[in-house]
């Protein structure tokens, strides 16, 4: 502690009588509380510092945990977009039916489909995917390939797809 005294002395951050008034306070300090006291204050001082290092320690390992899952999402992400490009029906969405899907906020959005493409929707051979970044646009219609590659890694992506008429011949 006197070490600490001499250097902020020396550097002119606090005076003689500064240092002298310190120490007069530690010492009616100590003679206030006993030795059992100052004995207690070193051992909350330690508690707390042990606490403060648990908490750092708790939320360094939750950040870990929040940067591997999004580790794990991105590697998703980048399976993803190939699936949904190579399973794209571009020529889906060029046409005058209207085909209303539920996004996941429960907003009602819609697709103008061409006659095959709305078609190939109701009778499962085709579903209604997000984009998910991977093609211009918020949905997309896909393949059934491509709707089962999406329903292994995100299902949460599909919108509407009819796999019960799907099984039919």
């Amino acid at each position: 502690m006197s070490d600490l005294r001499d250097q902020l002395r020396k550097a002119g951050l606090v005076t003689d009588k500064e240092l002298r008034q310190a120490k007069h306070r530690e010492r009616l300090h100590a003679s206030e509380v006993g030795r059992e006291g100052l004995t207690a204050e070193r051992q909350a001082e330690e508690e707390r510092l042990r606490a403060e290092a648990q908490a750092r320690k708790r939320s360094d390992r939750e950040r870990q945990e929040q940067q591997k899952r999004k580790n794990l999402e991105d590697a998703a992400a980048q399976r993803l977009h190939p699936v949904i490009q190579s399973g794209w029906i571009r020529e889906a969405t060029a046409g005058t039916r209207r085909f209303f899907i539920e996004t996941r906020s429960g907003r009602i959005s819609f697709l103008d489909l061409s006659d095959v493409a709305a078609r190939r929707v109701s009778t499962g051979s085709a579903a209604i995917v997000e984009t998910a970044g991977a093609v211009r646009g918020e949905f997309c219609v896909v393949s059934t390939r491509a709707a089962e590659e999406i329903r292994a890694l995100r299902p949460e992506l599909i919108r509407f797809w009819n796999r019960d008429r799907s099984a039919e011949p």
